[in-house]
């Protein structure tokens, strides 16, 4: 039976990971990890030079070169990514028992938690998970996705954060932003921003929002994110 994933997005701000293994493997994982603020705790005999470099900068730190079960300590996610499967499932068990939360580089099902593929796009992030069945497949998935959601997604999600709280300042009433946002989300934004179409963008917000985003206040908020796309 294929173990079926919880869905979840952590925020790993300052809170201290371990990562057992200095290949490529642990290199991906550490990349992803440095991206979302954690604190990065290494054991590996030998670090890629990607890995090295990031030592020598202080963004990680190698605490040992031999896995011990002494290494746990303190450790809130851990990830064992060596090439050796006896090992990564007694990382994984040791952890279990602990109470950490594991992934499994070789056995992801005996893990504890897979690492989907993600898209990002600034402020959007989709993962795509196959429950470890086939990594390539979810990579595939990815690649597919990434050309649906282009880089106008960045300005796209920042315009609309910006619309969403101009609105919600206006004192209306959830069920009347909500008509509003949803209204918004209907317009096809994200290819007026990719052709730079904007004063078809304007005209077609001032029409959804009036009267209580006026036009000098849609163009403020368009110009904080155009600049990129023009």
């Amino acid at each position: 039976m294929t173990t079926e994933y919880y869905p979840i997005f952590l925020s790993l701000h300052e809170r201290v990971c371990l990562v057992v293994g200095g290949g490529t493997v642990g290199e991906r994982k550490i990349k992803g990890l440095l991206r979302a603020g954690a604190t990065v705790r290494v054991v590996a005999r030998d670090l890629t030079p990607w890995l090295e470099a990031q030592r020598g900068d202080g963004r990680i730190s190698l605490i040992g070169a031999s896995y011990q079960a002494g290494h746990l300590d303190g450790a809130e996610l851990v990830f064992a990514t060596t090439d050796d499967p006896e090992l990564n499932r007694r990382i994984a068990a040791e952890a279990r028992d602990r109470g950490l939360w594991c992934n499994m580089a070789t056995d992801p099902a005996l893990g504890s938690f897979v690492v989907p593929s993600v898209v990002r796009r600034g402020p959007l992030s989709i993962a795509v998970s196959t429950a470890g069945l086939s990594p390539a497949v979810a990579k595939l998935i990815r690649e597919k996705l990434e050309e649906q959601f282009g880089p106008e997604w960045v300005g796209y999600l920042q315009f609309m954060g910006l619309l969403r709280t101009g609105i919600q300042s206006k004192g209306l009433d959830s069920s009347q932003n909500q008509a509003l946002f949803r209204r918004i989300a209907g317009l096809p934004l994200t290819e007026w921003i990719k052709s730079a179409r904007k004063d078809q963008a304007i005209e077609a917000l001032r029409e959804i929002c009036h009267p209580w985003l006026s036009p000098d206040e849609l163009n403020r908020f368009w110009n904080e994110i155009w600049k990129p796309f023009s």
